[in-house]
């Protein structure tokens, strides 16, 4: 069958995720939505399992969703709710006549591929590792190896989102790995195009968009920086946007040099989905200090909205941030477990803030990032992920 006759055929495919929006909003959560979505709108038949508070089946704008009440909520790695879900997942995959299961972690994967052999069903499993692949990572806990081995063995492919993870997944398993980046639903993220600068606020805001409690997401020296970046722009501000504790935030704002600048850093804990494309327009800039980051989701909703971004010189982030057009990259320095380069932070950060204070060349800016973000857009890369799926099921 050639390309132009089974791309007209219907495929039933499912997408698996330990978690979904809007109960956990992370880059894997936003994956499984935006896929799912784009497959529908291609007129697939498309199911989605994940864990949420309670049992459910819907079908929601075409898409049929299968929720498994989250059980085990134990804040261990040895034993959690993803192990349960990797068990309760096998008999819901019976349920359908799926051509495809698209798995994004190595928990959903070890249950795809159990499931079959166990029920006898005939679909592929696709295995896209959405975080970066590292040996270090599954020491301490044995089930979780067992499920990555099992997967890397038996799915029918296996993906991942950036060159970096694809090459560790060589280094420390072995394995090849197409490079499959994420397709972003950019048109959630337009540009303002009323917009002559940023904002209309008094000063330049610096966004941040992640888990401000993991360390390594960069919160704590985007802080110091923000402190050296307050130097040249003394009206700026620095906007948190993500989880954010109490014993976090009294930590981040003790810093030296920080604690004065406290009315200037803002929190604004998750807040609501149909906020950010707002935070981000009227941002100067947005900044994500992360290392290990596998692919970067929240620089290329910037880039859609027309904000240029500041990333670390590390994981996925140098497959997003291509151009000084676009931003800058920063080296992270000697770190271990998150970037410690802050000195490169902060000229990073000013350097960016410099750029748009021509209004003109704002403009300029602003159409560079969004063009660059429609490579990421899933008009962009849907198709290749659908051209994959044939290929295996053909």
């Amino acid at each position: 069958m050639n390309a132009e006759s089974y791309m007209k055929k219907t495929l039933n495919i499912g997408i698996t995720n330990p978690f979904t929006w809007p109960f956990v909003r992370r880059g894997a959560e936003r994956l499984l939505n935006d896929l799912a979505v784009y497959f529908m709108e291609q007129g697939h038949r498309v199911h989605t399992f994940a864990m949420a508070p309670a049992d459910d089946e819907s079908n929601l704008t075409g898409i049929h969703a299968s929720l498994i009440k989250e059980r085990i909520k134990l804040p261990l790695r040895q034993l959690n709710s993803c192990h349960y879900f990797a068990a309760a997942l096998q008999k819901h995959l019976k349920k359908y006549p799926l051509d495809v299961v698209h798995c994004l972690t190595h928990f959903d994967a070890y249950a795809a591929i159990t499931a079959r052999k166990k029920y006898g069903l005939h679909y592929k499993v696709v295995f896209q590792s959405v975080g970066i692949p590292v040996r270090a990572y599954f020491k301490s806990v044995p089930l979780d190896r067992f499920f990555f081995l099992k997967a890397l063995e038996h799915a029918d492919t296996i993906v991942v989102l950036s060159r970096f993870a694809q090459k560790m997944l060589k280094k420390d398993f072995n394995r090849d790995a197409r490079i499959l980046p994420a397709p972003v639903a950019v048109d959630d993220f337009t540009p303002d195009p009323t917009m002559d600068r940023p904002s209309n606020l008094p000063g330049e805001q610096i966004l941040f968009s992640g888990d401000v409690t993991e360390i390594r997401k960069g919160a704590a020296p985007l802080c110091r920086a923000f402190a050296a970046v307050k130097k040249k722009f003394p009206h700026a501000s620095l906007i948190l946007s993500g989880n954010i504790d109490p014993p976090t935030k009294e930590r981040l704002i003790s810093y030296r040099g920080v604690t004065p600048l406290s009315d200037d850093i803002i929190f604004t804990d998750v807040g609501k989905i149909d906020q950010l494309p707002r935070l981000y327009r009227q941002s100067n800039i947005t900044v994500l200090p992360a290392v290990w980051e596998a692919f970067g989701l929240v620089l290329v909703e910037s880039l859609a909205s027309g904000t240029p971004v500041v990333g670390v010189n590390h994981g996925g982030i140098p497959d997003i941030v291509t151009s000084p057009k676009l931003g800058r990259l920063v080296d992270p320095g000697n770190f271990q477990s998150a970037m410690v380069n802050v000195d490169g932070l902060t000229r990073a950060i000013i350097e960016v803030l410099n750029m748009q204070k021509d209004a003109k060349q704002y403009s300029a800016i602003r159409n560079d990032c969004r063009r660059h973000a429609e490579k990421y857009s899933c008009k962009s890369l849907g198709p290749a992920y659908e051209t994959l799926y044939f290929s295996l099921v053909n």
